[in-house]
């Protein structure tokens, strides 16, 4: 699974998974660079793992394209992208505002297209790369009180499936992941009931953010390098 000397840009590296991710990449020999719009928290994972920190938010295209021009310049290209950005607010479908839906997908599928586009291009033209996804079993299975979520993940998924058949010929690899549970401020913020989703998760336990960062590793390194256009999802469906 070695990753010794790649370049990786993650995104939503500064809590969670994303976190998980970059200190494990950087801690297997990669040269990370943390893409977040929490400064603090961005800079506190670089400061970890040895690697570099950039501002800027997702949803914003022009952010994206800037820090991805920045990792290249600095680093000379990137081979590997994890995209962990996303948000997961509560809003019930039925009292749901315009405002609430759109933000959601701005964030987490407008954002996935404007990486994805951007760090596609560059390793499109390389003829290498590998791009990991974190994707979301609610983009399978729905949500009721997070529709907008679900939406968009499911939009990730299609996107998957998408890039794998437009990049596979140019030597770039992409997947995404659908990580169930996974004990992060994310998850628990999102999930008032955590205790009674634990009780019929197929497991009974929740996964770490370092257990998913196990396949990111996975995913980027040699081991997967002839898998395309997969959905590797840890569980059973676990409940709405």
């Amino acid at each position: 699974m070695s990753v010794q000397g790649k370049v990786a840009l993650v995104t939503g590296g500064a809590s969670g998974i994303g976190r998980a991710a970059a200190i494990a990449l950087a801690r297997h020999g990669a040269e990370v660079v943390v893409f977040d719009r929490n400064a603090e928290g961005a800079g506190a994972v670089a400061a970890e793992a040895g690697c570099t920190a950039m501002v800027g938010d997702i949803g914003e295209s022009a952010d994206v394209t800037r820090v991805v021009d920045q990792t290249i310049a600095g680093h000379g290209r990137i081979d590997i992208l994890l995209h962990a950005a996303g948000i997961f607010p509560r809003n019930p479908y039925f009292e749901m505002t315009d405002e609430q839906w759109r933000h959601v997908l701005r964030v987490n599928l407008d954002g996935s297209f404007f990486v994805t586009r951007e760090v596609g291009r560059h390793m499109r033209d390389r003829g290498a790369g590998t791009m990991i996804l974190m994707t979301s079993d609610r983009g399978i299975h729905g949500a009721a009180d997070f529709a907008h979520y679900a939406a968009a993940k499911g939009g990730m998924l299609a996107m998957v499936k998408s890039l794998a058949l437009a990049l596979g010929r140019h030597g770039v690899t992409v997947n995404g992941i659908n990580p169930g549970m996974t004990d992060t401020p994310l998850a628990r913020g999102g999930n008032p009931n955590w205790e009674e989703k634990l009780a019929v998760d197929v497991l009974g336990s929740c996964s770490t953010p370092e257990d998913v960062a196990e396949i990111v590793l996975f995913l980027a390194g040699t081991a997967g390098r002839f898998m395309t256009g997969q959905i590797v999802s840890t569980r059973l469906r676990y409940g709405a």
